[in-house]
């Protein structure tokens, strides 16, 4: 086995950065809630998404009213899964379920 020198390092040295360093702008905060606001609806937007459909967020889910928080959000993420864009599923679908889980989180 052959060894090789190891090349030290200038500290003054700019050029140089680690590995799994980040290379690029971090934003601001303002951009970051922007990026969250799709995950959780705001109340009124949920609203907005659910004022033409007959159903409760509960009925969306499928799940009663009297079920644990735990419960509601393990049958929330089996729904986003099966319904989830990215996944093949039905966008509108998608954000139905989101917009009802939202609700229903508002509540808690």
């Amino acid at each position: 086995m052959v060894k090789t020198k190891k090349l030290k390092r200038n500290i003054w040295d700019n050029s140089y950065t680690p590995y799994g360093t980040f290379q690029g702008d971090v934003g601001n905060p303002e951009q970051w809630k922007n990026a969250l606001d799709f995950v959780i609806f705001s109340r009124q937007k949920s609203l907005d998404i659910l004022k033409n459909h007959n159903e409760t967020p509960y009925e969306i889910l499928g799940v009663s009213r009297n079920e644990s928080p735990e419960r509601i959000k393990l049958v929330w993420r089996a729904l986003c899964l099966e319904h989830h864009p990215d996944k093949g599923g039905d966008r509108q679908k998608f954000e139905k379920i989101m917009a009802a889980y939202s609700l229903i989180l508002s509540q808690f």
